[in-house]
């Protein structure tokens, strides 16, 4: 029995748009978040008001040709700290970007306090969606970042789905 996939939709259209794009240049990146969820899975769990993926800082301006060659627009927003937005067909792409500090450690970049990622380099699987195979977060890094839900209602009630959803994913392995 293969792993499940994702249909392709108007929404994971969106997102395998940003996935090939970013994979033709040979950029690094990780989508994570509920989308990243979604694929684990191999279907739509919820409502996505973004799609989330993790590039690295020294690639930006590699990202940008990428995204814009394949039609994403780049729209930042003043409050921008640690990342940037892009949007297409109807859909937000929220980019993350990721550093290697002199440690080694894989960190997003937030001033005076970065969050630590991983202690070595940040690992992905890929995942089926359509014809193509996308990179997202291990199944292990996915537990870890779900397993502490954010303090608001909206955003804890979402990691909570999410890490059930990705624990029963893990059961079956």
């Amino acid at each position: 029995m293969g792993e499940p996939s994702l249909e392709l939709t108007p929404q994971t259209a969106a997102l395998a748009g940003a996935a090939d794009a970013l994979d033709s240049a040979g950029l690094e990146h990780w989508f994570f978040g509920g989308w990243a969820v979604d694929l684990w899975v191999g279907r739509v769990t919820r409502a996505h008001e973004d799609i989330d993926v993790l590039v690295q800082r020294a690639d930006e301006a590699g990202v940008d040709a990428a995204l814009t060659a394949a039609g994403w627009v780049h729209t930042p927003r003043d409050d921008d700290l640690v990342g940037t937005e892009y949007a297409g067909d109807g859909y937000a792409l929220q980019l993350t970007f990721v550093e290697t500090d002199d440690q080694g450690r894989v960190v997003v970049p937030v001033p005076g306090q970065p969050i630590v990622l991983s202690t070595g380099p940040l690992d992905h699987v890929r995942r089926p969606l359509g014809h193509l195979r996308v990179r997202v977060l291990t199944l292990e890094k996915m537990l870890e970042g779900k397993g502490v839900p954010r303090p608001d209602d909206a955003g804890g009630e979402k990691d909570r789905a999410d890490l059930a959803a990705l624990r029963a994913v893990a059961a079956t392995m």
